[in-house]
């Protein structure tokens, strides 16, 4: 990968990876000055920033580049389905009808991070193309608003089964942790925690922050919540 490497280190490293998906924003075209949007949301507590436009392609190459100017080296910068524009950041996000994540991962190499959004538990048997990704975006949890195209949301029980999927893979593959799973869709500060205690990294947003009236906030209160079912989590995990 010839692009920007921020300080993540080796993004194949799953617990950088997980580090890095605890609270995730995906831009929305809609929202005004990105940038400064962005930027608030890593004050806040981001962790990850996916720019999404479908509709634009220079817009999208224009604004990564501004979002990646704005936030810190520190934090990963993710272009959505667009290869040239991925090159230029630490990464790229795909979805079904996009580029396949092994095409991402021959592209941009093993630096980079590569996320896949998955709408069915069945994908997860595609084991070649599990292996190009650094993350799974389980797509949606629930029905969203912002993203009308959506197949069947997952629901809490659909994340856990996908994460059990994702613990199997790794048992197979001889691999000591899963691949981070995180929920995207229909989740806020009120719900965050809970997907995380159905064995999620992490949880994506999109309006919840961006469209906030103070997007620092907004992203606080999601990763506080986020953080404590973590913290939660590896309790249990110890007293078993």
């Amino acid at each position: 990968m010839t692009g920007h490497a921020g300080s993540l280190g080796s993004p194949r490293e799953v617990g950088r990876v997980e580090s890095a998906v605890k609270v995730y924003f995906v831009t929305d075209p809609t929202f005004s000055d990105l940038p400064r949007v962005a930027a608030s949301a890593v004050g806040g507590g981001v962790t990850c920033v996916q720019v999404r436009d479908k509709d634009d392609p220079d817009r999208l190459a224009a604004t990564t580049v501004a979002v990646r100017l704005a936030v810190p080296a520190s934090v990963p910068v993710l272009a959505n389905d667009d290869l040239a524009v991925a090159r230029s950041v630490d990464g790229i996000h795909v979805g079904l009808d996009d580029v396949s994540p092994v095409e991402a991962r021959r592209v941009l190499g093993d630096r980079a991070i590569v996320g896949w959004s998955v709408n069915t538990v069945e994908q997860l048997d595609d084991l070649d193309t599990l292996a190009a990704c650094d993350y799974v975006a389980a797509s949606p949890v629930w029905p969203t608003p912002t993203k009308t195209d959506t197949t069947a949301p997952f629901g809490l029980d659909g994340v856990r089964v996908l994460a059990a999927r994702l613990r199997g893979a790794a048992r197979a593959g001889g691999r000591a942790r899963p691949i981070p799973l995180i929920g995207i869709g229909g989740i806020s500060a009120a719900t965050a925690a809970s997907v995380v205690d159905v064995d999620a990294a992490g949880v994506a947003v999109v309006s919840a922050v961006g469209a906030a009236s103070d997007p620092a906030a907004a992203a606080a209160a999601i990763r506080a919540a986020v953080d404590r079912a973590l913290d939660h989590r590896l309790v249990l995990a110890k007293a078993r």
